[in-house]
This record gives structure tokens, C-alpha cells and sequence, in this order.
């Protein structure tokens, strides 16, 4: 299923990436703790990036689709869920079928690296999984795609600060 990140707003403009990072953290409520999102343009692929706190997340009911997500929420005071959504820049489509993975790392070390696995909210397919930031200091994520046919690979690192 193709959607388009027009039916947020105009393409390009800052209202389509506040809409876009709003849907990416939906899932975060009200709730008062850090949630971070962020985008970049890589090769005609805009990649945006949600991180949340899994508290968020535990407090959705038990059995319902939040809650079962990647095996269901782990548990641990410093878990976050790292989200990605990809669309291609010039018609705005979001782009599905993708392979995707995140390295969460402290800046110049190295760290864990995840398969991002695929998940829908509402009817917009994201990928994601869950990785521990422990420690208050800045972390490099890096989102590695392979787009569907295998043959393109985008790339690009987020600098995530963690409160």
C-alpha cells in the first residue's frame, strides 16, 4: 500500500515535516518525557526519525497492537523505540517493502545494531524497534535502507542527544 506524505500538507514545506514528525510520535500522548524526531534527505529518499521513551508505550492496554509490536515493550528504565518512516522526496510516496536498520551508538564508539522491523499506525506502515540509551550524552543513530529490489541503498546518521 502506497500513501503520500501530501495528504499531511505541501510538499516540502515545514507544516508536511511537523505533520510527519507528529504522526511519528503519535503514539507518545501527553506524557511529559523526551521524544525526538528529525529527517534527512538522502539520494530522493526522506528519511524521518522518531525516538520514544517505552514508557510511552506501556501504557497502552495489554493485547493491543502498541503493546504487541516487536515481541511486545521490553522491560528497563532507559528503553526507547527508534522509528522510521521513508518516503521518496520528488512524488512525496512513502516507500514500503524497504530493509531497514538503525545502529544506536555513543558518538565515536560502537554500538547495537538492529533490524527495523515493519509495524502500522493507523495506516501508515513505519519501521522500528526498541534499543537502551542508558547513559545522558549524545548518541550517533545511523539508518541504513536497502528500498524494495535490493539494488539502492540510502544511508544517513542522526545525531540523538538523550536527556
Amino acid at each position: 500500500m502506497m500513501s503520500s506524505i501530501s495528504d499531511w500538507g505541501a510538499r516540502g514545506s515545514s507544516a508536511l515535516r511537523a505533520g510527519v514528525a507528529a504522526a511519528l510520535i503519535a503514539l507518545a500522548g501527553t506524557a511529559s518525557a523526551q521524544t525526538t524526531s528529525d529527517f534527512a534527505e538522502v539520494d530522493g529518499v526522506t528519511i524521518y526519525l522518531a525516538v520514544l521513551p517505552a514508557e510511552m508505550l506501556r501504557g497502552f492496554p495489554s493485547g493491543s497492537e502498541e503493546s504487541r509490536m516487536h515481541g511486545g515493550v521490553p522491560r528497563g528504565k532507559h528503553i526507547h523505540h527508534v522509528q522510521v518512516a521513508l518516503f521518496d522526496t520528488q512524488t512525496g510516496d512513502r516507500i514500503d517493502g524497504a530493509q531497514v536498520t538503525a545502529t544506536v551508538a555513543e558518538i565515536g564508539l560502537g554500538g547495537v545494531t538492529k533490524t527495523l522491523q515493519p509495524f502500522t499506525i493507523g495506516d501508515a506502515l513505519t519501521y522500528g524497534q526498541y534499543f537502551e540509551f542508558e547513559k545522558r550524552l549524545h548518541f550517533d543513530v545511523n539508518i541504513r535502507a536497502t528500498l524494495p529490489g535490493g539494488k539502492r541503498v540510502v544511508e544517513t546518521t542522526f545525531d540523538y542527544e538523550h536527556l
